[in-house]
């Protein structure tokens, strides 16, 4: 191409292409999976010829009197029966989807009220109410319960809850002023 004095990349660059075609459908061969057997035929369900049976037309001809008649029978049939009411309910009772409701979430404000006078009364002594004073002696279902309903305080902002990353204890701030809140305790943040 040099000597001629054209350079003139056709030639090469057809040869590329079809290197790079060929190389493509070759990556393409190895890459593809390998088909799943097609499933079984089932064959398919046997549907008998329908039979035809034999009617006798003078046997089935009926008057619209005799209908009537027979119809007159049959209700009054039903008359005679003695109808009882039933005393067992026709379907079972529906099973309970909720479970009973606590007395204690319909009461939950008046448990806010008792709560936060606790937390008052215990207030005047310190700065900082303990929560592990507030449940002493409560056993684990009402320590839980006490929880629930601080939280809810701490949700309306009557109370201001801290606990330190590092201590497992939650202590309890009053928002009414009845508590001086100067600073936390060490730890408290």
């Amino acid at each position: 191409m040099e000597k001629c004095g054209e350079i003139d990349f056709r030639a090469s660059g057809v040869a590329v292409n079809s290197s790079s075609a060929i190389y493509l459908m070759k990556s393409k061969l190895l890459l593809e999976l390998q088909k799943p057997p097609a499933p079984p035929k089932a064959p398919p369900d046997f549907l008998p010829p329908p039979l035809f049976l034999p009617v006798r037309y003078e046997l089935t001809s009926t008057t619209v009197q005799e209908l009537l008649k027979v119809l007159d029978e049959v209700l009054k049939g039903e008359r005679l029966l003695s109808l009882k009411p039933r005393t067992e309910p026709i379907l079972p009772p529906p099973p309970e989807i909720l479970p009973p409701l606590d007395l204690y979430l319909m009461e939950i404000e008046e448990q806010m009220d008792r709560l936060y006078h606790k937390l008052s009364t215990l207030a005047t002594e310190g700065r900082f109410v303990v929560f592990s004073k507030v449940i002493a002696g409560f056993q684990r279902l009402e320590a839980i319960k006490t929880f629930i309903v601080l939280l809810f305080l701490a949700q309306k902002s009557d109370i201001t809850l801290w606990q330190d990353e590092e201590q497992t204890e939650i202590y309890i701030v009053l928002k009414d002023g009845s508590v001086a809140y100067e600073k936390p305790p060490v730890g408290v943040v």
